[in-house]
Parts: C-alpha cells; structure tokens; sequence
C-alpha cells in the first residue's frame, strides 16, 4: 500500500474571496466587535484546519495505482484527481448510560458515519458506515496496542474510555473502512442529546420509514418528532431481526438528512446560528472540533448557497455470526464510493 503526502496549494483565491463576502455581510448586518469577533473566529477556524490537513498522509487503496504524490489514482481504466479541500469528520451515537460489556471499559458505538465536507464547494455528505461490519479493530489492554483482530465496528469504542480514546479508535477504523481516507476530527454525540438538539430547531418533520412501538410513530404518515419520540426513533430496533442494525440506521440517516435540511434551512446564511446549535451539543458531545473550525466548515457550507447533505451508505450483506450478526462489505462498491466522494473522474 503506497503513502503520500497530500500537498495543498496555499493560493486559494476563490474561497478566500467567498469567506470574505460572508464575513463583510456579518459586519455590514451586525456591526461592531461581534462581528469582527466572528471573522476572526472564522479565519483562525480556516487555519486550524489547514493546519491539520497538512499534517495527514494520504494513504491510497492497494487495488490503485498512484501518481502525482497521490492526488491521481486509476481505476478500471479510468484516472481520478482528488478533490482538494476535503474535510472529514466521524461521527459517532453514543448511548452513555448502556453498561460496558464485562471485561471493556466503554460500551458500543451505536451508529457510525463520516462527513465529508467540501470546503471549496461547501458539499456535504454523509457516508453511512454500517456498525456491524467486519474490520481489522486495534484491540488494547490498558493502553497497550496487542494487535489487530476482525471484528464489529462498534467494538472499536469499547477499547477506550469512553470519552476520547474511544473516538480516536473508532476513527481510525472508519478511516480504514474508507481506503484510509484522513479523518481528522470526530464528534461524538451522548443519545440523551438528541431531544433537547432536536427541539431546538423545532421539532424534525419526516415520514417514518417504520413504526416504533409505544409511541405515535407509525410508519409512511407524516409526522413532526420532539424530545422522547426523536430518541426513539433513532435508538429503537427489533433485535429479533437479523437486518435490525441496518433498519435503524435507515432511519438515523433519514433523521440526520431531515434535521441537517431544517438547520440549514433555518439558519438562512447566518453562521451564528448553526454555532449555537454546535454550543448545544457541546454538553452531550465529545469532540476534537472546536467551535473556530466548525465555523469555518459552516461558512463554507453557507457561502456557497448549500441547503442539505447527500447521504451514501456503504453497501455489503448481513450474515448471522455465532453469537452476533456479522455485516461483510461489499469492497469495489466502498471503493467507488471513496472515488465518488473523495475524488472526482479527469478522462
């Protein structure tokens, strides 16, 4: 497997000018020292991240070949060119209150995706990583890596504290779901957050892709989601059902799709308001994202007019293991979902 070094070019004139206008309207709408204390949390997010993009290597599948310090990759007879600008996050459903399983220090990872954001066309999307799959997972004992071993990702969280380390860990195991792809921050985000988080913007609206039981979800009429309901709809699954992880997280990403679209929506160009609502999750959340990056991220989204996400999940087939399912992916598909999202076709 060849590594590169990601070069960027520092003479990013265009974004440079977006950021500009969006920060001029700030000023010009709201005047005074809070506004230049919103450029300057937006400029030292851009070079926060900068920074960190630098300092990825970029590390390309086995089955490309690669040239041009790997920006350039070549499949099925086709060459790809990365997308430069890209930013990605993991985000990570955490239920803190689930016991740890005897002998792990954290619990499971309820859900699992990665964001992939284009700071240059400010395009979002969610890649959906499937919490079943089966991948090489670090296993530790204290804080000694023992070796690598092929299990559920979801497992990766529980070999950490259930704070950081267990971020850090699930992290890496997405990123090496996704041909290595950098991953340089993670969000994680306590399940006990996602009501206060969704009555925040109002309640999500969708139309239930099932019905959940003791609640008045049911599944294909419209409804609205607030507190309780918004949990459950997201956490609840029929472990009797082989596909029940898979089913649940259809409905986590149709939650995420809906919310992020009413967010957006709602904030109608105004940074501030998607910071608040980063604010919000900060008492449920453990990240590495700090709020002068997301500002950052959420200007780029904002100034180029985005007003949702795409959502991709990775493809593959559910088997029953042992004791657990087991969810074995589909590995050319996972490929041609990281040149779709990460790299663009030049022939």
């Amino acid at each position: 497997m060849l590594i590169r070094k990601r070069k960027r070019s520092h003479t990013k004139r265009k974004k440079r000018v977006r950021v500009a206008l969006i920060v001029l309207a700030v000023v010009v709408l709201v005047g005074g020292g809070a506004a230049w204390g919103v450029m300057s949390t937006i400029k030292a997010g851009e070079g926060a991240i900068r920074e960190a993009a630098q300092a990825e290597d970029i590390q390309t599948a086995e089955n490309a070949v690669t040239y041009d310090e790997g920006k350039t990759v070549k499949y099925n007879g086709h060459t790809y060119a990365l997308n430069e600008n890209m930013v990605s996050v993991c985000i990570i459903g955490f239920d803190r209150t689930a016991p740890a399983e005897i002998g792990e220090r954290a619990g499971q990872a309820d859900a699992v995706m990665v964001m992939a954001l284009n700071t240059d066309t400010g395009k979002i999307t969610a890649i959906g990583l499937p919490r079943d799959s089966m991948v090489e997972v670090g296993e530790f004992v204290g804080d000694a890596f023992i070796g690598l071993d092929k299990m559920q990702l979801c497992l990766a969280y529980s070999y950490g504290d259930g704070r950081d380390t267990s971020c850090q860990y699930t992290t890496t195991v997405a990123s090496r779901m996704l041909y290595n792809m950098p991953i340089s921050y993670y969000f994680a985000l306590d399940l006990s957050g996602v009501g206060p988080l969704n009555d925040s913007i109002g309640g999500v609206a969708l139309t239930p892709l099932q019905s959940i039981p003791n609640t008045g979800i049911v599944e294909g009429e419209d409804t609205v989601l607030f507190g309780s309901n918004a949990l459950k709809y997201v956490q609840w699954r029929d472990t009797s059902v082989l596909t029940s992880s898979l089913d649940r997280q259809a409905r986590q990403v149709q939650y995420i799709k809906a919310f992020a679209g009413q967010t957006l929506e709602a904030a109608q160009g105004s940074v501030g308001t998607l910071i608040d609502i980063f604010n919000t999750a900060g008492e449920y959340s453990i990240t590495n994202l700090g709020v002068n990056e997301f500002s950052y991220l959420a200007t780029s989204v904002l100034s180029n007019g985005i007003t949702g996400l795409d959502v991709v999940t990775l493809t593959g087939e559910m088997k029953q293991g042992e004791k657990y399912a087991e969810y074995y992916l589909d590995k050319n598909a996972t490929y041609e979902t990281v040149l779709s999202v990460y790299y663009h076709q030049v022939d």
